[in-house]
């Protein structure tokens, strides 16, 4: 086709406009005539808190240390550092092979990213530290340069062939492991990408150039320096030089990976990293902006364009500043629309924002800015483009009430505020489009509240594609919190950012550019000591489909006084110190070292770290750290290591004294904590010295990384959360294409800092995730017909109460199977005692002709009672036949496969004939070493129900770095046509010891007969040690009366407590009668008020209400506040609300306050903001608010009995 006619067929894509390319200009006027990023304001902010704050002085003197490093190249080298589009990219050697030498032992033990470089003594080679040898095997330097030409691009042909000969291992032949930059193809058409694997890594991403830019920027900010600019200047204009012609389609994808989301396109790197490079590239330029006039960089940059017949003389400032403008700034834009530079949603938006502030042209840069908010998407036809940006739509469209983006990862989700924030930091206060504050936005604004109700003390519950097999990680920093704090003002967000920095203020402070930013953090110390520490409450999460339970106290806080290493003195040292962390440590390297999808994933560097380095290539390397101690008597000291492939085996001495041996290596990058104990400590100095006595046999160095170390007053004081107990449910969106899994109604548990049944988490490859990770079967939840669960958005909400002692949450997701016109799971949480809680199960499925109830504990031994398991020795849990991995004949692979998974599960026992009650009893391993002491940490399930086949079987997590190898599954069957099953459980964590002594079912009786094989009604009693029997009801028949013993009951749930045969407490949720001996316990009128929507709030508004009507007077309004409403309604939404606040408006008519949750579903056009808005709900949608009650008419019942003393402030509404 015509490249002519191409072109014409491009520009009549709607919402498309490609701007012509042209040589670049030798006029010397540029755009930019001020910065406007960097502001003046910002800088002098900066500079007159790095003379106030020590905070400050070190970030200063971090970015100063990492620029001197560079500042010692040289302008020359610097200037020939930058490669052309002539030598290809690549993130991986050989994903495949792993090493030419071992094979994949070096993708096992080190990732595929596990190749070392040593830039400045060894360029241009990469070392296997899985065998030691080093690639490529010629002078690749001397070759490289020996091909450049007369523009300074590298050209092959030029090249001179005798540098394409094997020096460092010549008995294996001339060619063997020669690489010319497109890579080394063995003897068995194997392509080992060496040259194109350190281009990407070592030249450009996180590397030399990445690394140095941002370190000469920020050391020209903070000292205002010129020769931080000079180098910086030189720098980019060298990249503003070949960037135009940076293109990755020219290579072939399936060779020269990089990450692009499938579609091949990037410029120096794939399109999603390229979103987050060419950012810091942009805002470089304005950092530099006031500079550009130095007379050494006009002469050195003049010198290199009459060199290499440059079209841009470069002899001015401005002409310098058109090079960069025109080479890099305008080709943000193009190479956006042509999704060269897009990354997940707010990477590309946020890029494109930067580009327009800096250029800070009249025209284009609102052009830029108006794009950045339209609606618009990404096509792959007739080539891969995007339209616009999207934010507006996606803000209103794709985030749901409570501000969750709609992947249902919770890892993935988590990323959509960050992205969002560098966007709205980046136009925040522009002067040129004042309206476009994000901050102002309600569903931005909504987004904060994304990663505190995830904190289950030491985790976030891993929802779909997320983290590893329990490994310990908490969303978002308490940095993030801190500038949350600063603009919201929320308490919340203060007592977040104290407690994810151990629960300690200690190395907080605002931000440096701030021109108050000690007033933030005066702030927050006054909210803390106001209104106390982080403690979240049980939480639902009503748009994003998740309920979190929680319960028991915390043993104590970790309130001790946080030292990075970075800030202490050392006092002796034989190896060379790193300080700044830059482009060292990336926050996913966990993942992406192992897991190509994971590049997916937005690279996030550890800026702000303040731990040091020591990197050592021989055993003895030896540092010692000076540290105070405020007084005398016993301290806690607690390490946080910062764990990498390059580190060894330490010796750990306080004051000269061996204290421990650490081994700090570890496959892939990750941050731990280490306790080391108590200590008798004098007031005064002291020393902690670490001593290198060997390495790990797969470490490829002695190095040693230090992130913080700890000290507590106290040894008391060092508390580890011991009682918390939480449970959580997940019931949104499950779709596998989006990084969900196919796992509603999956609940995960969380005891005594343990996660004691951890999901899999992130998958391997395709088959991986499709057939097991992601199935149904590997989660706790049901299967039903043996297929995985189609596609769900939401679950039906009915019951939540988030109020201790008695806890529930009731979802029923009816079409989570075609087959299915039930499928509902009630889970309560029922407190023992401050520090002990048990759980009950009941999940009821009404449809198909199978049904298979999974679940699983966390890594340990398991033990059964009541089963008569018998060994089935071949195969797996699809059949004896059946081996391991191979999947159904009659299924297909990939996206597509809809099969059981069973084959994952292998060294199966079954009991055919299995009589309930049984138990299975997980002795719990602390796999990821997180809690300080060794105790005996359990999880049993106890089966009520009869089933018609118990099996145990082995599931296996993905094989990453310091995953469990197995869990043991519990597979209980039920089968028939048709068949309803209720599947009841107690689950119960102990420690040491158990609480419970007797677990019994209960004959239920209706107008005096016994009910037989209920699927709808049950009842339990459940004895405990300190003798209290708890007896508990469930029904879905709400309106029939039920006897169980002495008890009468009619609703949804009710318990009763009681103790030396007399009740002691007794509630009742969505119900009207419960009696014992005839008398009444708990009685309502109503189970529930009901009624319709009158009216509602309809603009997007930060505070929201419901204009209601009810089928009968609300005797006490009040009563509703903390209640929630439950509204019908025919969107893809959860209508589920608490109620704020409640005010009467006539006789059966009331204003609910639902606070901040709006009841806007999306535009009604979302290319036309002025057709308006679509509504989760309608006038005249009907809706419940269930009623609780607790404690009694009848004497022996009171809140404030002994045994649960610590009830007495807890208030169930009433009507």
């Amino acid at each position: 086709m015509n490249i002519w006619i191409l072109r014409l067929l491009l520009l009549t894509i709607p919402g498309l406009t490609f701007l012509p390319t042209f040589p670049t200009s030798t006029a010397v006027v540029a755009t930019k005539t001020r910065a406007t990023y960097y502001t003046p304001t910002k800088i002098a902010h900066a500079r007159h808190n790095i003379k106030r704050y020590k905070w400050a002085q070190r970030i200063r003197d971090n970015a100063v240390h990492e620029a001197n490093h560079y500042l010692g190249w040289g302008f020359e080298k610097l200037w020939t550092t930058i490669t052309p589009q002539t030598l290809p990219r690549s993130y991986a050697v050989n994903m495949e092979k792993g090493s030419p030498i071992t094979g994949k032992k070096l993708n096992d033990r080190y990732g595929y990213r596990g190749w070392i470089a040593e830039s400045d003594q060894d360029p241009w080679k990469l070392k296997d530290p899985s065998s030691g040898y080093r690639f490529p095997t010629n002078d690749f330097a001397s070759y490289y340069i020996s091909g450049l030409d007369e523009h300074g691009i590298f050209d092959r042909k030029r090249a001179n062939p005798h540098f394409l000969k094997n020096e460092l291992y010549p008995e294996k032949g001339e060619k063997w492991g020669v690489d010319d930059g497109r890579g080394w193809v063995d003897e068995h058409g194997d392509r080992w990408t060496f040259i194109a694997y350190y281009n990407h890594w070592h030249i450009w991403h996180g590397g030399m150039i990445d690394t140095a830019l941002r370190a000469f920027r920020d050391a020209y900010l903070y000292t205002g320096d010129d020769q931080y600019a000079d180098a910086g200047i030189i720098l980019l204009d060298r990249i503003a030089d070949v960037y135009p012609a940076m293109n990755l389609a020219d290579y072939d994808s399936s060779l020269y990976l990089n990450a692009s989301g499938g579609t091949g396109q990037g410029k120096i790197r794939g399109s999603i990293w390229e979103a987050t490079a060419v950012t810091e590239y942009v805002a470089a330029y304005d950092a530099f902006f006031p500079h550009m006039n130095s007379p050494r960089v006009k002469h050195f940059l003049s010198k290199k364009a009459k060199q290499y017949h440059l079209k841009n003389p470069k002899n001015s400032g401005a002409q310098i500043c058109k090079n960069i403008e025109d080479g890099l700034v305008r080709q943000i834009f193009l190479g956006i629309q042509k999704a060269q530079i897009r990354g997940n949603f707010g990477m590309h938006q946020r890029a494109l924002a930067m580009a327009a502030v800096v250029l800070d042209d009249p025209i284009t840069s609102k052009t830029w800015i108006d794009w950045i908010f339209k609606a618009g998407s990404f096509s792959p036809w007739p080539w891969p483009h995007i339209t616009g940006g999207d934010v507006y739509p996606t803000l209103m469209n794709r985030v749901d009430h409570d501000g969750f983006g709609d992947e249902p990862s919770t890892q993935y989700n988590s990323y959509w505020l960050t992205q969002i924030t560098s966007i709205a930091e980046i136009l925040e206060g522009y002067d040129r489009y004042p309206e476009a504050d994000l901050y102002q936005h309600l569903k931005f604004k909504k987004m904060h509240d994304t990663r505190w109700p995830f904190i289950l003390q030491h985790h976030t519950p891993a929802i779909g594609d997320s983290f590893k097999t329990g490994n310990p990680v908490l969303l978002g920093s308490a940095e993030e919190y801190v500038k949350a704090f600063a603009k919201y003002h929320q308490p919340l967000y203060a007592q977040a950012a104290h407690y994810l920095n151990g629960n300690s203020l200690d190395g907080l402070h605002g931000d440096i550019f701030s021109g108050k930013p000690d007033e933030t953090m005066r702030q927050i110390r006054h909210t803390i000591m106001t209104q106390g520490p982080f403690h979240p409450k049980s939480v639902q999460l009503s748009g994003f489909g998740f309920t979190a339970l929680r319960s028991g106290k915390e043993s104590g806080s970790t309130t001790g006084t946080q030292l990075p290493f970075s800030h202490l003195p050392i006092t002796k040292k034989s190896a060379e110190i790193i300080h700044h962390q830059g482009a060292l440590y990336l926050r996913n390297d966990s993942l992406a070292k192992h897991i190509p999808e994971a590049f997916h994933i937005p690279e996030n560097y550890f800026d702000d770290s303040e731990g040091v380095q020591m990197p050592a290539e021989h055993p003895g390397a030896q540092i010692t750290f000076s540290f105070s101690v405020p007084k005398t008597g016993n301290q806690y000291l607690t390490l946080s290591l910062l764990h990498a492939t390059n580190q060894g085996v330490f010796d750990i001495r306080l004051d000269g004294k061996s204290i421990r041996q650490m081994d700090f290596y570890r496959s892939d990058s990750q941050v731990i904590t280490l306790p080391l104990g108590s200590f008798a400590l004098t007031k005064g100095h002291h020393s902690l010295t670490f001593h290198n006595i060997g390495k790990n046999p797969s470490a490829s160095g002695f190095g040693l990384g230090l992130d913080c170390l700890t000290i507590q007053d106290q040894a008391s004081s060092y508390s580890f959360p011991q009682h918390k107990h939480q449970v959580w449910m997940y019931y949104g969106e499950n779709a596998i294409h989006r990084h969900g899994h196919r796992d509603t109604l999956n609940i995960g548990i969380h005891d005594s800092g343990l996660d004691l049944s951890p999901d899999l988490g992130y998958p391997l490859n395709l088959k991986n995730r499709t057939e097991w990770v992601a199935n149904t079967i590997s989660h706790n939840t049901v299967m039903v017909n043996q297929q995985p669960q189609t596609q769900q958005t939401h679950g039906i909400t009915h019951h939540f109460d988030g109020k201790p002692p008695i806890q529930l949450i009731d979802v029923d997701v009816p079409k989570a199977y075609p087959q299915t016109k039930r499928y509902r799971r009630t889970l309560a949480m029922v407190d023992i005692d401050p520090t002990h809680s048990y759980l009950i199960d009941w999940f009821r499925v009404k449809g198909g002709h199978r049904h298979h109830y999974s679940f699983h504990g966390a890594e340990g031994r398991v033990t059964t009672g009541g089963l008569h398991l018998q060994p089935q020795h071949t195969g797996s849990y699809a059949g004896a036949d059946i081996p391991y991995g191979h999947k159904e004949n009659n299924q297909p692979s990939g996206w597509s496969y809809k099969g059981s998974g069973f084959h994952y599960l292998d060294r199966v026992a079954r009991d055919p004939k299995p009589r309930s009650p049984y138990f299975i009893d997980w002795q719990i391993k602390d796999t990821w070493h997180i809690l300080p002491k060794k105790e005996d940490h359990h999880l049993r399930l106890t089966m009520l129900t009869p089933v018609h086949e118990v099996a145990l079987a082995n599931g296996y997590p993905p094989h990453l770095p310091g995953n469990p190898n197995h869990l043991r599954y519990l597979i209980a069957q039920r089968c028939g046509d048709p068949l309803t099953s209720q599947f009841v459980s107690v689950i119960e964590p102990y420690t040491n010891h158990r609480q419970i002594e007797h677990i019994r079912p209960l004959t239920i009786r209706k107008n005096g007969k016994p009910i037989q094989h209920s699927s709808v009604t049950f009842a339990l009693q459940i004895q405990l040690r300190n003798g209290r029997i708890d007896t508990l009801f469930n029904s879905l028949d709400a309106h029939s009366i039920y006897q169980v013993g002495p008890f009468t009951f009619r609703g949804f749930f009710g318990y009763v407590s009681t103790k030396n045969g007399q009740p002691i407490y007794a509630y009742m949720n969505d119900g009207t009668i419960l009696q014992w001996q005839h008398k009444n316990l708990l009685h309502l009128p109503h189970a529930a008020i009901q009624g319709t929507v009158l009216d509602f709030t309809h603009s997007l508004a930060g505070a929201n209400e419901l204009i209601v009507k009810t089928r009968h007077p609300i005797q006490h309004p009040s009563s509703l506040i903390g209640q929630w409403i439950y509204i019908n309604n025919h969107t893809k939404s959860n209508t589920t609300y608490r109620i704020h606040g409640v005010n009467v408006l006539h006789p059966n008519q009331y204003s609910l306050n639902i606070g901040d949750n709006t009841l806007i579903h999306k535009y009604e056009d979302p290319a036309d903001f002025s057709k308006g808005y679509h509504y989760a709900i309608q006038p005249g949608a009907t809706w419940r608010i269930p009623l609780q009650k607790e404690g009694s008419s009848i004497a022996p019942i009171s809140i404030s009995a002994p045994f649960f003393p610590y009830w007495t402030n807890n208030k169930k509404a009433t009507e």
